[in-house]
């Protein structure tokens, strides 16, 4: 009894697809024959059914997967997009307080904005705790005007050493006098070097200390003969 249900309902859909849709001579032949093999082959038959089924629940399960994966990127993909816009304004900010610096603040911009950020780098008091480093207390010694513009402590690294410079002087007419005026606090090797376009120009002959010695080709060649020159 099961044997006929079985196979009458396979006939019976064979049957819908066949009025469904017009098929060709040998379309119609490997149907039928594919019909003959599977009513002589009913257990081969379930088998296969079964096996299709479990291909089917495999892919659906494969699918969510796919699709929590998608979830979870889609997730992440928008964090990043907020950390993106967020390492944006923070560069928008950061160029803003550097023009404001360089003393070329953005038409419009609030003048409480431009104070507080030349704030960051005068004698005004700082909110919160910070540290300072004091090079030197002087009565009659004062260099206080070469700091009503903003300057900048910072190094270079060249050949495996470290150059600690002051900056910026867009006239060498102040940079000398600053010089001379550090010279006096004990820094008897400062000198004025020229940049162009971030570049270092040397220029040999301005510096005094080395007046009347020969150029060096390199920096290592200036250091050996400057080993050479203490030795002596």
């Amino acid at each position: 009894m099961k044997k006929n249900i079985a196979i009458l309902s396979l006939f019976t859909a064979f049957t819908f697809t066949l009025s469904a849709q017009e098929l060709s001579k040998d379309e119609k032949k490997r149907l039928k024959d594919e019909l003959k093999n599977y009513m002589s082959d009913l257990a081969g038959y379930k088998a296969k059914m079964q096996d299709i089924r479990s291909t089917l629940d495999s892919n659906e399960a494969e699918i969510k997967r796919n699709k929590d994966d998608i979830a979870f990127l889609s997730t992440k993909q928008a964090e990043l997009e907020n950390r993106i816009a967020d390492f944006d304004k923070e560069v928008v900010k950061c160029n803003e307080e550097l023009n404001i610096l360089k003393g070329n603040p953005a038409p419009g911009t609030d003048p409480e904005k431009i104070n507080a950020v030349m704030g960051t780098i005068n004698n005004a008091a700082q909110k919160g705790t910070v540290y300072k480093v004091q090079i030197g207390l002087y009565k009659e010694f004062n260099i206080n005007k070469y700091f009503d513009q903003p300057r900048y402590i910072g190094y270079e690294e060249v050949d495996g050493m470290n150059r600690y410079i002051i900056s910026y002087f867009p006239d060498e007419s102040v940079a000398t006098q600053f010089v001379e005026d550090v010279r006096k606090m004990g820094v008897k090797d400062a000198f004025v070097s020229k940049y162009i376009d971030g570049v270092r120009v040397y220029e040999w002959s301005k510096n005094p200390k080395y007046k009347g010695l020969t150029e060096p080709a390199t920096l290592q060649e200036h250091l050996e003969n400057e080993k050479k020159r203490k030795v002596n």
